[in-house]
């Protein structure tokens, strides 16, 4: 007797991995980057590092899905702080001494609550002007995704709270 059932795609959602490819774009329609011409972006649903209001656009979808997400910038990277601006020594960057920065330049800073970027606004021969809001603070976001791939996350991936392979995080071991 032939066997009729079909093998259903999976479809995104909490316990996943999903990989994916997009384009970012502005309120203004302006691209700012593409994951295309690398390998696909991974992502452990639920977890950090993919906005958690994409990753919500992603549930249900199945491989070869393509969407396009708008994110307002309070559910992307907040509103931009205008009193958010430092003068740093050149002595407190990594490298600062010997690197050459130049305005609008993103850098990243080490502070208590880990890594986190700011935009160069003045350098100077001792100190340097930064605006630590995020660089897409403030900037309502377009995403133009096509999902390539759901697989179900393993154990040590959930353990880990992240994606690994290849456009996910990569371990020293792996």
């Amino acid at each position: 007797m032939p066997d009729n059932s079909t093998v259903q795609p999976m479809s995104a959602g909490p316990g996943k991995v999903i990989a994916f490819h997009y384009d970012l774009y502005d309120a203004d329609a302006k691209k700012i980057e593409s994951s295309k011409s690398g390998d696909p972006v991974l992502c452990l649903h639920g977890e950090r590092g993919v906005l958690l209001a994409l990753q919500e656009a992603f549930v249900g979808k199945e491989p070869g899905a393509q969407l396009s997400v708008t994110i307002p910038h309070e559910k992307a990277y907040g509103r931009h702080y205008p009193d958010r601006k430092q003068r740093l020594s050149r002595k407190k960057i990594d490298g600062g001494k010997h690197r050459t920065f130049r305005p609008g330049q993103i850098i990243t800073l080490r502070g208590e609550n880990g890594p986190s970027p700011a935009t160069i606004i003045k350098v100077g021969k001792f100190n340097i002007d930064v605006d630590v809001n995020h660089p897409l603070a403030g900037v309502d976001l377009t995403f133009d995704v096509q999902i390539i791939s759901v697989r179900d996350a393993s154990d040590e991936e959930q353990a880990h709270g992240h994606a690994h392979g290849v456009g996910g995080h990569q371990h020293a071991d792996d």
